[in-house]
């Protein structure tokens, strides 16, 4: 499930397994997928990670920004971030059970 694409966000944003096979039966099994030109080594987060604290992931994607990228990325975009995170961990608890 893609929450963002290039054609209208920085953010290229989908849910994943951890393990990157098959469909993931349990929440811990889920990771939040991110790409984004502007970031160095941050590829995503686990359900866990996200459930557990938001702001720590947000953080984690400003501190790994190439400060020599063009555009910088925004707040405004931290914030668009912040939504699809969201959305991930709402539809991960709808859909799954543990």
């Amino acid at each position: 499930m893609a929450y963002s694409r290039w054609t209208n966000s920085v953010w290229y944003t989908f849910g994943m397994s951890k393990d990157g096979c098959g469909q993931p039966q349990k929440r811990s099994d889920w990771y939040f997928k991110i790409f984004c030109d502007s970031l160095e080594t941050i590829g995503g987060f686990c359900y866990d990670d996200l459930k557990k604290d938001i702001d720590k992931c947000l953080l984690a994607v400003k501190n790994d920004v190439n400060p020599n990228a063009k555009p910088l990325i925004t707040e405004k975009e931290i914030n668009e971030l912040k939504t699809y995170m969201l959305e991930f961990v709402f539809e991960i608890e709808r859909d799954c059970e543990n």
